[in-house]
């Protein structure tokens, strides 16, 4: 063999020793380290999303505890008929004219809880409107108003009024033959006195200093999962219209006009004239708080 011919071999044999040993090192152990990487990054990934659960499961366990203390009593007949008999007496307290009160059939959610409805009709001024409402919110029950209607009667102070009320049993309620006692903090003034101001605006009469506004009677009232995808609903109580959005969807109530930015376990993010606004389960629109400009 000739000299450039043992050196080509060489330089072969070379290229051949280096290309094995790149091979090795990238099968035998640089593939197996990125393998392990990756797995650990999938673990510490699966040790966060648990850790999340974990921390929604208290939360979750927290607001039960606190739901199941202003549930309704457990019996379902005995809860209707002793928070049917408070609402009569509430109503009776506001010297509501031609009051009527009933009730409707329970509804059963897959054994977690039943709701019970109540209507009340009725005709009375703002300020009995005004005391019936507040006397209703400070009482610690687990109920809300989700309908409200207010049609003023021509050549007159009073108004027709029809409230659709729900109110809640959870089996693990620790009263049987009780409601709850206690006062609620839900409410954003502690006195009457301070929504006398209601009732000085006249908001029903000619030339009110304010105009009724749609936004404040509009409420977020249930985060769902709807087909994978969180579903936010807005409930107008004036008319109980139940607006189902989804992240990007537009919307308008009253004066408010807002898009969906997103949406989470127990608030939902809006964006209304270039401001983004966090709106928490129970508030209304106008109680959204600002948030701070994105960076």
């Amino acid at each position: 063999m000739k000299r450039n011919e043992k050196i080509l071999a060489a330089l072969l044999v070379a290229v051949l020793v280096f290309a094995g040993g790149n091979w090795f090192f990238e099968r035998a152990l640089n593939s197996p380290l990125a393998a392990r990487r990756q797995k650990i990054a999938e673990l510490r990934d699966e040790i966060a999303r648990k850790e999340l659960l974990v921390r929604h499961a208290r939360r979750a366990g927290a607001r039960l505890a606190e739901w199941e203390a202003r549930a309704l009593p457990s019996n379902t007949e005995v809860a209707r008929s002793l928070y049917q008999n408070w609402l009569v007496q509430l109503v009776a307290r506001a010297e509501l004219d031609q009051p009527n009160v009933d009730s409707g059939e329970a509804v059963k959610k897959q054994g977690i809880y039943e709701r019970l409805s109540f209507t009340i009709r009725g005709r009375g001024s703002l300020e009995q409107l005004i005391y019936f409402l507040y006397e209703f919110y400070r009482a610690d029950h687990l109920h809300q108003v989700v309908r409200l209607g207010i049609t003023p009667i021509a050549n007159s102070p009073r108004l027709d009024l029809s409230l659709g009320i729900e109110a809640l049993v959870l089996p693990g309620a620790d009263r049987k033959e009780r409601l709850a006692g206690g006062r609620s903090t839900r409410l954003a003034h502690p006195t009457l006195a301070e929504y006398r101001l209601i009732v000085d605006r006249n908001v029903f009469g000619n030339g009110g200093a304010s105009p009724f506004d749609a936004a404040d009677y509009t409420f977020l009232t249930a985060i769902v999962d709807s087909d994978g995808q969180p579903e936010a609903w807005l409930t107008v109580r004036t008319t109980a219209q139940v607006m189902k959005l989804h992240v990007g969807e537009s919307f308008e109530v009253g004066q408010f006009r807002g898009t969906v930015v997103d949406i989470a376990e127990l608030d939902v993010v809006l964006d209304s004239d270039d401001e983004r606004w966090l709106l928490t389960l129970g508030e209304n629109l106008t109680q959204a708080t600002a948030l701070p400009p994105e960076q």
